[in-house]
């Protein structure tokens, strides 16, 4: 169906403090469906890093965007990008694969998704490999989002309203560490964005 490989290069020597990561996408994925892709994946990776720090870094730094980013789902689309209302951390570059192929950027590590399912189904993720440092756990996320923040707007206006109904799922019903929440919070945050966008385009009309 779908394959994307994330690749973690090293820093450049005048920027220490980012991390540079290339996304390189193969087969098709519908738009509607890279939602659910990430989501997926966010859920899996909370669960997966439990009660590492970083997981605690990464859910506050995809909320607080969320959280600003909410208010501006309905505003003229040129001017949040203008505004860089779209960069969702100052820490993450997001290399294009064919420039950092043509300045022989090293690979430090390179991870495979693969969305797998038939049409009118459920894609599932796959993870390769599935052994991971909790660094790349963090930036695998935040890359692939960025990844599709960058490259379909539907994504990016429903990716807020997707982060705060996973903050009020892990708030009341499991914790992010929970084999329960890493099931169910996607689909949790599925219907709750559903929800939300079709209110709102009924107090449009």
């Amino acid at each position: 169906m779908a394959r994307f490989t994330i690749t973690l290069h090293p820093r450049a020597a005048d920027a220490p403090d980012t991390q540079r990561v290339s996304v390189r996408e193969e087969g098709e994925l519908p738009e509607y469906g890279q939602v659910w892709v990430w989501d997926m994946l966010y859920a899996q990776q909370l669960y997966a890093l439990a009660d590492n720090s970083l997981a605690g870094e990464l859910r506050e730094l995809l909320e607080l965007w969320a959280v600003n980013m909410s208010s501006k789902v309905f505003q003229p689309w040129d001017h949040i990008r203008l505004k860089g209302h779209l960069r969702l951390y100052d820490d993450l570059e997001l290399l294009r694969p064919e420039s950092a192929a043509a300045e022989g950027s090293e690979i430090l590590q390179e991870v495979v998704l693969e969305v797998e399912g038939a049409a009118e189904e459920l894609p599932r993720i796959r993870l390769s490999p599935d052994i991971l440092p909790a660094e790349t756990r963090f930036w695998l996320v935040l890359a692939l989002a960025q990844y599709f923040v960058s490259t379909n707007d539907l994504f990016a206006r429903e990716l807020p309203i997707h982060l705060l109904a996973f903050r009020k799922y892990h708030a009341d019903i499991n914790l992010p560490e929970t084999a329960e929440a890493a099931e169910e919070a996607p689909f949790y945050a599925i219907q709750k964005a559903m929800e939300y966008f079709q209110s709102a385009g009924s107090a449009q009309h």
